[in-house]
C-alpha cells in the first residue's frame, strides 16, 4: 500500500485549516451502489459531528469520494455537556469500542467524584479523536468498510490506500474554489450537467434545502452574503455562469477532458465554471493549497521536510476575480491518477 504525504494542523500554533479528502476503493472499481453512497453521506455527518468539524461539501462516485471539511482545533475544548452529546450522536445505545461503556455510563461516570480518574481518561481518549482530520478519516473508512462488509458479505480493506489529504487555507476565496471542484465532480464525469441534479454531493444537498449544506455555503464559502438564499444564488452562479447549466459544444467538452490547465495571468483567467471543469490534479494530489504565504508558512515548517520546496510557492490555475492561489507539491507525482472521463465513475 502506497503512503500519502500530508500536512497536519501546526502542532505549535494550531490554526483552523479546510483539508480535501479523497478515498479510492481497491482497482478502482465501482462498488458504491445507491444504498451504498446513501450511506456514506450520512457517515461523513455522523462522525463530523463526533470529532466536531464542519463538512462545507462532498462528492461520492462509485468508485471514491471527495470531501471537504474545515477542522478547528478548539473542537477537542468542549465541556462534558457537549462530549456527552457527540458521544450519543455517534454510538447512540451502543458501547464505544475500546471505552466499554454507553452514553447513560459515561454520563453516570462523569458525575461520579469517586471515579473522576477513569473519567478523565475516557475524556482524553475522546477528545484525541475530536478536531483532527487524521481521526475523523480513520474513523470514516474504518467504520464505513465494516458496515459495507458486513451487508456485501465481503471482507478485508475496501480503500485502495491510505486517504489523501490537501491542506486548505481558512479563506473564502481557497474553500471556494476547492469546494466548487469537488462540486462539480459529477459535471467533469459526464453524470450530470448541473450538480444539483446528483444527489450525492453537498451542492445538491444545498440547494434541496439541507440546513447543514445551506449555513456552510453561507457562513464558508461567501461569508458576505446577507442570506443564506444569497450566498447559494451566488455559489449557483461561481459554478455554473448562470442559474441554469451552461450548454457545451464538443470543442469545449474536448477542452474538458484534457490534462491540467497552465497557471495563466490575470487577464487570461477564465472563470470558475469552465476552469474547475478541467481536471486540476494540484487540488487532489497536492500537500497545501493556498495564499503565497500560507504556503510559504507551510513549506517553513519543520514537518514539511518531505515535500518538494519550491524556490517560491507555485501558482496553480486559479479563477478570475479569485486571488491567486499557490501550492506545495509532493516528491513524486502519485502512481494512481485522477480521471476525467464518464467511464471511470459509472457503476
Amino acid at each position: 500500500m502506497k503512503y500519502n504525504q500530508r500536512i497536519t494542523l501546526d502542532g505549535e500554533n494550531p490554526e483552523p485549516a479546510g483539508f480535501h479528502c479523497t478515498a479510492r476503493v481497491m482497482r478502482q472499481a465501482n462498488l458504491l451502489d445507491e444504498e451504498a453512497r446513501e450511506m456514506l453521506v450520512r457517515m461523513i455527518h455522523r462522525l463530523a459531528g463526533f470529532c466536531g468539524v464542519e463538512v462545507l461539501t462532498y462528492c461520492i462516485l462509485p468508485n471514491h469520494f471527495h470531501v471537504l471539511v474545515r477542522v478547528d482545533p478548539k473542537a477537542r475544548d468542549c465541556g462534558d455537556e457537549a462530549l456527552i452529546h457527540r458521544f450519543r450522536a455517534l454510538y447512540g445505545k451502543k458501547p464505544a469500542s475500546g471505552i466499554g461503556v454507553d452514553a447513560e455510563g459515561f454520563e453516570r461516570l462523569l458525575a461520579d467524584p469517586k471515579r473522576a480518574a477513569k473519567a478523565d481518561e475516557i475524556r482524553g481518549k475522546l477528545r484525541a479523536r475530536m478536531g483532527d482530520v487524521s481521526a475523523y478519516m480513520q474513523s470514516l473508512t474504518q467504520r464505513y468498510t465494516k458496515w459495507f462488509n458486513a451487508t456485501r458479505g465481503g471482507g478485508g480493506t475496501l480503500w485502495a490506500e491510505r486517504f489523501r489529504s490537501v491542506m486548505v487555507e481558512d479563506a473564502a476565496g481557497p474553500l471556494r474554489v476547492i469546494a466548487a471542484y469537488i462540486d462539480l465532480n459529477p459535471v467533469r464525469a459526464g453524470l450530470a450537467a448541473d450538480p444539483k441534479d446528483y444527489r450525492w454531493c453537498g451542492h445538491a444537498a444545498a440547494v434541496t434545502g439541507e440546513s447543514a449544506e445551506r449555513a456552510a455555503c453561507c457562513r464558508r464559502l461567501f461569508p458576505a452574503a446577507k442570506s443564506e438564499a444569497k450566498a447559494l444564488a451566488d455559489y449557483r452562479l461561481y459554478l455554473l455562469g448562470s442559474g441554469e447549466p451552461r450548454k457545451h459544444g464538443k470543442k469545449e467538452a474536448s477542452a474538458a477532458a484534457e490534462g491540467e490547465p497552465e497557471a495563466q495571468s490575470d487577464d487570461e483567467r477564465l472563470p470558475a465554471h469552465a476552469l474547475l471543469r478541467r481536471r486540476i490534479p494540484h487540488f487532489t494530489y497536492g500537500v497545501a493549497i493556498g495564499s503565497a504565504a500560507f504556503i510559504e508558512n507551510i513549506l517553513n515548517r519543520p514537518d514539511a521536510l518531505g515535500f518538494r520546496r519550491e524556490r517560491a510557492p507555485k501558482p496553480v490555475p486559479t479563477p478570475a476575480n479569485e486571488e491567486t492561489i499557490f501550492c506545495a507539491r509532493q516528491w513524486m507525482h502519485p502512481s494512481t491518477t485522477e480521471r476525467g472521463d464518464a467511464a471511470a465513475y459509472r457503476p
